[in-house]
């Protein structure tokens, strides 16, 4: 079958390989979306690598699906105190190769209803898992790319004022047809999906006010601490899902508006990647 594979560079390219045997049930991959941590691992990942989770799939018998790629334990105590993205368990992937190929193998599938599409699932199951920790009132949404914007309609479905940040106007006037506003008013709260605004965002916050990083770059970032002391900031970390949320978020997306998307067949790939870091389109998924 064919796959989108990391050579010796940890560089993608289009590469046959043997059909998945792992654990779990054979999916046939129809969609994969690209994610900003599969752009991150670019140049970094192990060779061999096949990235991509954001799946819509099918089984054998023709039932849609999406995959949950990642599982926690449930009952270690990091599970137990909310933080199941850290458990030792949820290192191990569930999904074999990965979802940049014809065909995966996936230990926990989960079944789609009519007009869900499975590559949402996943990023918006993560958006309600972190979501939980952005109490009510004024939150600041740093970024209005694919997931910015679901974040915004997160937010705004849980009663949140929320007010929109982008160096795109385009995207501002995106996020303001969901609702948000634009501003440059104080904030009690702030989420960062994007690699970049973190003094800023630290300066518009409330005394008392907590800021939600869902990005972040892999090299270091020079913010001054002085502000998270004084107002007494709370500064936190949210990442990948849970079953359950992955259960909540195929509940919602019916009512959610998706962005649109650029699709791409698999030999397409860096296209696909270029066009996503310049920025030119929210979303993009390829297709085998």
């Amino acid at each position: 079958m064919r796959a989108v594979v990391l050579d010796a560079d940890g560089l993608p390219e289009l590469a046959d390989l043997p059909e998945p045997d792992g654990p779990g049930q054979l999916v046939h991959v129809r969609a994969c979306g690209l994610c900003g941590s599969d752009v991150e691992k670019l140049g970094r990942a192990a060779p061999g690598t096949v990235l991509g989770h954001e799946v819509a799939g099918e089984l054998e018998d023709g039932t849609r699906v999406t995959v949950v790629h990642r599982v926690s334990c449930g009952r270690c105590e990091r599970c137990l105190g909310g933080h199941e993205s850290t458990c030792d368990a949820f290192t191990e992937l569930q999904i074999v190769p990965g979802g940049f190929a014809e065909r995966l193998s996936a230990t926990h599938v989960v079944p789609l209803p009519d007009g869900v599409d499975g590559i949402w699932v996943e990023p918006l199951a993560c958006i309600l898992r972190a979501a939980e920790q952005i109490p009510s009132g004024r939150v600041l949404v740093v970024g209005c790319g694919a997931v910015g914007l679901l974040w915004t309609q997160v937010l705004l479905g849980r009663g949140c004022d929320v007010v929109a940040a982008d160096l795109r106007e385009e995207r501002l006037e995106q996020a303001r047809e969901l609702g948000a506003f634009v501003d440059g008013d104080s904030v009690s709260s702030a989420v960062v999906t994007a690699h970049g605004g973190y003094a800023e965002t630290l300066a518009r916050l409330d005394p008392g006010g907590r800021i939600v990083l869902f990005a972040a770059p892999p090299e270091p970032v020079r913010v001054a601490l002085d502000l998270v002391y004084r107002r007494e900031l709370t500064l936190m970390g949210a990442r990948s899902a849970t079953p359950a949320a992955f259960d909540a978020a195929i509940a919602l997306l019916p009512g959610v508006i998706v962005p649109p998307v650029t699709s791409l067949p698999l030999e397409q790939f860096a296209e696909g990647v270029a066009l996503y870091r310049r920025g030119e389109v929210l979303k993009v998924a390829f297709t085998p």
